[in-house]
């Protein structure tokens, strides 16, 4: 009988898995991706395309054309709920769908969503229509001639988004003096993990952009027009990016998965759940058991993804998963600072400018190009 793998959710880590079903290098299998969003829409680019660097169509792959590229069924509803036990996940219009073998690729969902009025009044940075709006607030703010946007979170996304809002009100000629940005961050520098000497770049570009940092500040109540801080500061805010670290989907806890504390899945070094071996787990969603303190960074979860379609089709082999991943000690990361250059970081080295940001571009554009290019000859075909 052939057996049922389920996708569920669209993830980087998936894409290497439709390539390998489409070079025929998964056995026959009968293959269903679950994801409500049409569009997959590539993270590295969005400050870029914020700031009017990139068109949505170059950071963004049709999931439909995609799917069909890859001979596979397309469920267009995301997993709110997994039963390990019974091997059948729940979608969000409350249909049940059974399966054989299962990887997760379903991302994190930002942090700190319990503080009072982040939901009803901050712009997370997922799904695409919520960057659309941000996008809209911003245009907004520019012919209105006035405003403030404060971005929660200082990380590698929140500095971007702020750097990146800045490039989009310096394209209307909006003037630093009657538009403030600014960055909050609970840590004590930006980007913390990366040590003093990256912050201070960081923060050098911040400056330099006019864009204004305050570390080691707590958020604890968010309004239509502040954000205010504990130690009763309050920041004006017309518009407030929500750019906070990964946290876990409630459901991944409650299916009978293992999960670690933070309720990501817990998984072994072949992606396999360590309680549910049928179900894999890649990117964000997913801790290493043997490498928990991996970051939740999207070079991982590229990293993973081919590692996981060889583990799959081994699993749907019936084999013994033999593949094995293991996460690199060192990632490279570049800061696209907003106005052409981007900032370099690896180990304890760093370096800036122009150059910088012609690598990033380099490698976003070969991702994209890897993945779409299947996608958009399939829709060229079907319109002919």
């Amino acid at each position: 009988m052939t057996p049922t793998l389920l996708l569920a959710g669209l993830g980087h880590a998936h894409l290497f898995v439709l390539e390998a079903i489409e070079q025929g290098r998964l056995p026959p299998c009968r293959v269903i991706v679950c994801t409500a969003e049409r569009l997959h829409v590539y993270s590295g680019m969005v400050p870029g395309w914020l700031g009017g660097r990139y068109a949505l169509a170059e950071l963004s792959i049709d999931v439909a054309a995609r799917c069909a590229a890859s001979g596979v069924e397309l469920e267009p509803h995301h997993v709110v709920a997994i039963d390990a036990d019974a091997k059948q996940v729940r979608l969000d219009d409350g249909r049940l769908v059974a399966f054989d073998v299962c990887s997760l690729a379903v991302g994190s969902v930002p942090a700190g969503l319990d503080i009072p009025g982040s939901r009803e009044h901050a712009w997370p940075l997922k799904p695409l229509q919520k960057v659309e709006a941000i996008a809209r607030a911003i245009d907004l703010l520019a012919t209105r001639g006035s405003g403030q946007v404060t971005v929660v979170g200082g990380g590698l996304a929140g500095i971007e988004m702020a750097l990146a809002a800045r490039a989009r009100l310096d394209r209307v000629g909006a003037t630093a003096r009657v538009f403030g940005i600014h960055i909050v961050s609970r840590e004590a520098t930006l980007f913390s993990g990366r040590g003093r000497r990256f912050a201070a770049k960081l923060e050098r570009a911040c400056d330099r952009q006019q864009v204004q940092v305050h570390t080691g500040a707590l958020v604890q109540r968010v309004t239509p027009t502040h954000v205010h801080l504990a130690g009763d500061r309050v920041l004006p805010s017309d518009v407030t990016i929500w750019a906070t670290g990964p946290a876990a989907a409630t459901w991944l806890s409650q299916g009978g998965l293992a999960v670690e504390a933070r309720g990501f899945v817990l998984v072994n070094d072949h992606l396999q759940s360590v309680s549910a071996p049928h179900v894999f787990a890649a990117g964000d969603c997913a801790t290493l058991a043997s490498a928990p303190a991996t970051d939740k960074a999207g070079v991982y979860a590229v990293r993973m993804g081919p590692h996981l379609a060889r583990a799959l089709a081994q699993a749907l082999s019936s084999e013994r998963v033999r593949e094995t991943y293991s996460p690199q000690r060192h990632w490279l990361t570049l800061v696209n600072t907003g106005d052409g250059r981007a900032i370099a970081s690896w180990g304890p080295l760093s370096a800036e400018g122009a150059w910088a940001m012609r690598l990033k571009d380099r490698i976003d554009r070969a991702f994209m190009d890897r993945f779409s290019a299947s996608a958009r000859r399939h829709r060229d075909d079907a319109s002919q």
